[in-house]
């Protein structure tokens, strides 16, 4: 199992960019999303403190993608995206910068199933209320 990054523990406060992505994501502004944690990403990921976070945003990055190309009926980028990101947040579960990661990732996780399951033939039949929003979790 891997092991959770250290310096993400879910007692740190939530950056202002993360806090307006969440935003740009809840309200299916998934483009918005991905663009404004982009710059996050790149930040944190040539920073030795934070390097460790450059996952946790590249997969926040890949849900809002993934859900951005479902909306767009793109199955297989979709189905790449989430999966993808499924595998980069899953060492920052069950929370990190306050960001409930277990429950993003289980609505991920249904969603990816279905679109499996309805295929590119189907994908329009895609239930949009399946698409989680990315819930915060009080600092403990």
């Amino acid at each position: 199992m891997t092991q959770r990054p250290a310096e993400a523990a879910p007692g740190r406060e939530t950056p202002d960019p993360l806090a307006t992505a969440i935003a740009e994501f809840n309200s299916w502004r998934f483009y918005d999303c991905h663009e404004t944690l982009e710059d996050v990403w790149r930040e944190v990921g040539g920073k030795s403190s934070e390097a460790e976070l450059a996952d946790f945003y590249q997969g926040i990055i890949k849900v809002a993608a993934g859900f951005h190309h479902l909306l767009r009926d793109n199955h297989r980028g979709a189905i790449l995206l989430l999966t993808d990101a499924l595998r980069l947040l899953a060492p920052y579960r069950p929370a990190t910068l306050r960001v409930d990661i277990q429950a993003l990732s289980d609505g991920v996780g249904g969603c990816l199933e279905r679109i499996e399951a309805l295929g590119p033939e189907r994908l329009r039949e895609f239930d949009r209320a399946l698409i989680p929003k990315i819930e915060m979790r009080n600092a403990a």
